[in-house]
């Protein structure tokens, strides 16, 4: 993973997450989102990332202080970037301005493991893997039928089925709904 990667990611799960690092934030509200992203990198991530990077480490303060909220450091080169310039204002934001190297007194370690999530390959299936997996089947099967392969349009097919049953609509009366649509598209009705 990149560091642009990593910053990519950071700004990923504050989105997806619902984080505000701006002035109303704390600091140990800062630390904790930057510790969950660069253990996302390091650790793994069944959503924000499939592929675990033992590179990327965080630091503390020097002398004694607290984590540094918005530094990732590459090992064992030591590199460092500020990934969130301006990190507890309102104009925070997500890139990559480098540091340099860390002098080897600075304290840099590896981050916690992610809370609340399963180590990449470990756990039960996703919940909804027998709808998605009935949904692909039967979408795949009218494409083949097409003569087709799967294009764009598959999203907007899976998509629309998976939200009305997710909207409560039993899962056979939203595939009988948009299969009529996409085996109209795919001109096989």
């Amino acid at each position: 993973m990149s560091i642009e990667d990593l910053v990519d990611m950071a700004e990923w799960i504050h989105n997806d997450e619902g984080y505000n690092l701006g002035a109303s934030s704390t600091r140990d509200e800062r630390n904790a989102f930057w510790m969950r992203v660069v253990g996302c990198a390091y650790w793994g991530h069944p959503v924000y990332n499939a592929v675990p990077d033992t590179q990327w480490h965080v630091k503390d303060g020097g002398g004694g202080r607290p984590q540094s909220d918005d530094v990732a450091v590459s090992m064992p080169s030591r590199e460092s970037w500020d990934c969130i310039p301006g990190s507890g204002s309102d104009s925070y934001r997500f890139e990559e301005d480098p540091i340099g190297v860390l002098p080897a007194d600075q304290h840099v370690y590896a981050p916690d493991r992610p809370d609340q999530d399963a180590p990449m390959g470990v756990g039960s299936p996703y919940p909804g893997d027998d709808a998605f997996d009935e949904i692909g089947m039967i979408l795949w099967a009218d494409y083949a039928e097409a003569g087709r392969v799967p294009d764009a349009q598959v999203g907007r097919w899976f998509g629309r089925t998976i939200y009305d049953y997710l909207a409560g609509m039993t899962l056979d009366a939203s595939i009988d709904r948009h299969r009529a649509e996409w085996r109209t598209a795919l001109g096989l009705d």
